[in-house]
């Protein structure tokens, strides 16, 4: 059978071109033995470009003996690379304990596919997925298994590694004890948004604003404990939000020719009615991602260009001809290990965008504009999220730090390029050379090591 994206609606690889690997002996056998390239695939929640197997390259589906359900270390827990987020979640629950990050809105995504792409959720501690990585087992493209932790010079180009040094087969993932939060929800004009959302992040343990563009006002999701204190606009909460909820939801159907509003993407809009504060932890609050078909980009700025940010795309957003299906999302992030990650050594604030599909499968015309944000943003010093849309032509030079250190990481842990990958090749100026020139270098502090889960 041919492989297909998480909804799918697209083909990524044919027939007879990718392969379920059910042990490391397998996944090593390939490795060492094979030649070829190979793309190694997750839950596929992956922007299709990125994904898709072009003809010579072998896809590989993990399947490993201890999926989903994972080995507690204390208050660590070791899972295989194929876990979901969800089974992460649920694991470390059963022990009254959670990750020591803020859960993503899609947990159905691998845990070593939200590692390779850098998924995060919000909140100044905790915000991305990776800062409650401990340990991470990869075998490269030699088929090495090796060990990489905080404390080893090649973690921080593991930790957000873009599918392009190997197959993560395995992660430690530090956990804490459980905890019930408030969660405050408020609606305010836009423009408290560029006046108040830092200080909303500075006072919160996490935060998350979806602003309506076309409505002019901004809903909100502070989640704190007892002491924080909510702003005076909050409370005075004089916006109709689910009138706008219901114009925008309108707008969204006409628009992707959905008449009926059953389809995810009519669905998408419906957590915002009725809008009532809440309690519980993190993961309750914020697990309610409805996946969709659709055309989904992220940039990250600094979390002190938002101000400036909000002014440009005010302004753009107003003057396109193009209207968004969905609110402008802001998700705050502190700094981040990795490379590559566009949290490296400062606080983000990520700018998400959606365009839904259309009832016959076409994505409307959304990618003018969305390259008209991608240059706006890279202007203020932003990065992309790597899982989703980007044009890697429009990614300045000046915003490239970390490349290099990730590129040579690619020629010790993939050598021969089995991983290329044409996107992420382009964007960081990589090569795909059949061979390289020499072997790799031993690396200082990495181990090779083999997991300690059951085999079965």
């Amino acid at each position: 059978m041919t492989l297909t994206n998480w909804s799918g609606n697209i083909t990524i690889a044919a027939r007879d071109s990718w392969t379920r690997i059910t042990s490391l002996a397998q996944l090593e056998s390939l490795l060492k033995r094979e030649d070829g390239k190979v793309r190694v695939f997750g839950s596929r929640y992956t922007y299709p470009t990125q994904l898709h197997c072009p003809d010579g390259t072998h896809g590989i589906v993990l399947d490993l003996p201890g999926r989903g359900t994972g080995e507690l270390r204390g208050e660590h827990l070791y899972v295989t690379g194929d876990t979901l987020l969800e089974d992460v979640w649920r694991a470390f629950d059963t022990h009254g304990l959670e990750p020591d990050a803020c859960p993503p809105v899609i947990t159905r995504q691998t845990a070593a596919g939200a590692l390779a792409t850098g998924t995060h959720a919000q909140g100044l501690t905790g915000g991305t997925f990776s800062d409650c990585v401990t340990a991470i087992d990869l075998m490269d493209g030699t088929g090495t298994l090796h060990r990489l932790t905080p404390a080893d010079a090649d973690f921080d180009a593991a930790v957000l590694n873009l599918g392009l040094l190997g197959v993560v087969v395995g992660l430690e993932l530090r956990g804490r004890p459980a905890t019930d939060l408030r969660c405050t929800r408020f609606t305010v004009t836009e423009e408290d948004l560029p006046e108040h959302y830092t200080a909303w992040n500075h006072g919160s343990v996490a935060a998350k604003s979806w602003w309506f563009t076309e409505h002019q006002v901004a809903h909100t999701w502070v989640t704190h404990d007892d002491t924080w204190t909510p702003p005076d606009s909050a409370a005075e909460r004089p916006t109709d939000l689910d009138g706008i909820v219901t114009r925008t939801r309108s707008q969204l159907l006409a628009d992707i020719g959905e008449g009926d509003g059953l389809t995810p993407a009519a669905q998408t809009l419906e957590k915002f009615l009725g809008a009532a504060d809440t309690k519980g932890t993190l993961h309750e609050i914020y697990k309610n991602g409805i996946p969709a078909p659709q055309l989904n980009m992220e940039i990250a700025v600094p979390l002190d260009a938002v101000p400036e940010a909000y002014a440009g795309l005010k302004e753009l957003l107003h003057a396109s001809a193009y209207k968004l299906h969905y609110p402008v999302i802001l998700r705050t992030t502190g700094p981040a290990r990795g490379h590559l990650s566009p949290a490296q050594a400062r606080p983000v604030t990520y700018f998400g965008f959606v365009s839904y599909m259309t009832a016959d499968g076409k994505i409307t015309a959304a990618r003018p504009l969305f390259d008209d944000i991608q240059r706006l943003l890279y202007g203020l010093g932003g990065r992309p999220h790597w899982g989703k849309y980007f044009t890697p032509e429009l990614l300045p030079i000046t915003n490239t730090e970390g490349f290099p250190a990730f590129c040579g990481a690619v020629g010790r842990f993939d050598p021969h390029r089995r991983f290329t990958n044409d996107t992420f090749y382009r964007t960081l100026g990589l090569t795909p050379q059949q061979r390289a020139p020499h072997l790799p270098r031993p690396r200082m502090g990495a181990r090779v090591v083999v997991p300690t889960w059951n085999h079965g």
